[in-house]
């Protein structure tokens, strides 16, 4: 299940079919649920599922990460010649639990920083408290611009280049 970012109604100029082929012939189908290095074969552009009126795929690369960003399409066509494409892009349900636990701790760090700097002033385990605050945000932010964004923006104009 997917937490939509990017959500999109496409009228698209092509038959259903036309969009589904493709997305057959550029998608690799891991034949199990456990990630190894099976499960990342050149050749594709993409990995998950397709089926007679979707998809639901991520980028097929050697950085593989729970991050990544997933596109989900259902397709319904409108005539013999065009067709409604519903495109959501988003991250994992997953990784947004994991996501909101971590700046919940960062939160933490932060409230008890600002308590110790109040109560205590700049002293010793101020500094330290405050370091830690500093690492973890740095953390989470690469986390965000370089783990999922540029991810999603890849993706993003890859399924919009291809739905055009």
């Amino acid at each position: 299940m997917i937490v939509p970012i990017y959500k999109q109604d496409i009228i698209v100029e092509k038959n259903i079919h036309e969009i589904i082929d493709f997305m057959d012939k550029a998608t690799f189908r891991p034949t199990s649920a456990v990630i190894t290095r099976s499960s990342f074969v050149k050749g594709f552009e993409f990995r998950g599922s397709v089926w007679s009126n979707g998809f639901c795929v991520i980028r097929n690369s050697d950085l593989q990460s729970s991050l990544a960003p997933m596109a989900k399409a259902s397709i319904s066509p409108v005539n013999e010649n065009s067709c409604e494409v519903h495109l959501e892009i988003g991250p994992n349900i997953l990784t947004v639990i994991f996501m909101s636990l971590f700046v919940i701790g960062i939160l933490a760090i932060g409230a008890t920083v600002i308590y110790e700097i109040i109560t205590h002033g700049m002293c010793g385990g101020s500094v330290l408290i405050m370091t830690v605050f500093i690492l973890f945000a740095s953390v989470f932010f690469l986390f965000l611009r370089f783990g999922f964004y540029s991810r999603y923006k890849k993706l993003k104009s890859r399924m919009v280049e291809l739905l055009s």
